[in-house]
């Protein structure tokens, strides 16, 4: 039996997991012969690179949620697959998942980026590989990140895909839509801007009249950073993108939107490490008009050059 009917197989309502996980994967289930070729044609590139066979590979699913990726990576014969996520209901889930599936990774682990690094240390595992779907747009520090990765092992090999490219200009327009709202609220959501605000009057005691101004300047920031910024009179990390925002309690980004040359420079120093991007592919298996226009598009995207038309890119990071 292929992955594809083994989790199409799974009744997902009948799962003691979260709603938002339970929604999530619903609504991935239309696509998901489109997200199980994206998953292969990563583990193909990623296990290329890494250049050991599939057997002797060590690799992490990092931000792994639902744990799809974990089983595609077992089914394709990696020898241990390492998941990990910062929420534990996403962990939980993966686990119930991979229960109903009859097959699992390795390793399920609840953390971030230092909680890996810490575990791969104190259990003496050095992985080859790291693969990221639609993470590393969400996350708060990244060199932070980077550097956590690269003391694991310092010629890890990794692979990232984020539909947030910052060349395609209807993605950008899309995107900046979902920040906006994020930023400001909707729908009876409070915005993340007021949620600073109210941090400022209530724990910083920031005056009256400077209080809009504050709560517009630190932008893209958590909750403990907000004092040295005001502090200091400035936010050195003001967003590259001005729609850029993230969550003040847990520092995820709202599918941030980063020029590739960010990217370069945060792995070229200190990390000596290259970064290759590729264009990612149109979903072929949808009918209609937008599936049959995928083909011709797809053949397009073989050119690097045409990364406004990618729906998504791939970041290949290797020394």
């Amino acid at each position: 039996m292929t992955l594809n009917d083994t989790l199409r197989r799974i009744d997902y309502n009948a799962l003691p997991i979260s709603d938002y996980n339970r929604n999530y994967i619903l609504h991935l289930l239309p696509r998901l012969d489109y997200h199980l070729e994206i998953y292969q044609r990563a583990i193909r590139r990623i296990l290329r690179s890494v250049g050991k066979p599939a057997s002797k590979t060590i690799l992490v699913d990092y931000g792994g949620g639902h744990g799809f990726f974990s089983l595609a990576a077992k089914m394709c014969g990696v020898g241990q697959v390492i998941y990990i996520d910062i929420n534990p209901q996403s962990v939980a889930t993966a686990q119930a998942v991979a229960g109903q599936a009859g097959f699992r990774a390795d390793v399920y682990l609840s953390g971030d980026s230092d909680s890996l690094r810490r575990w791969c240390l104190d259990n003496g595992i050095r992985p080859d590989a790291l693969v990221g779907m639609d993470v590393i747009e969400h996350i708060y520090r990244l060199n932070n990140f980077f550097a956590d990765l690269f003391a694991i092992n310092p010629t890890l090999r990794m692979l990232f895909t984020t539909g947030s490219n910052p060349d395609n200009p209807l993605v950008a327009r899309r995107l900046h839509r979902i920040m906006q709202e994020d930023e400001l609220g909707y729908a009876g959501q409070v915005g993340f801007r007021q949620m600073r605000r109210e941090h400022l009057a209530q724990v910083l005691e920031v005056p009256e009249k400077k209080l809009d101004f504050w709560a517009a300047e630190t932008r893209g920031l958590v909750f403990d950073d907000l004092r040295s910024a005001v502090e200091s009179g400035s936010n050195p990390n003001l967003p590259d993108d001005p729609y850029n925002t993230c969550d003040p309690r847990t520092g995820s980004w709202t599918e941030r939107i980063l020029p590739i040359g960010a990217y370069r420079a945060l792995l070229s120093q200190p990390h000596g490490a290259t970064l290759h991007v590729r264009n990612g592919r149109y979903n072929t298996h949808r009918s209609g008009i937008k599936g049959l226009l995928s083909l011709p598009l797809n053949l397009l995207l073989h050119m690097p050059c045409l990364r406004c038309l990618a729906p998504y890119i791939v970041l290949e990071i290797n020394l």
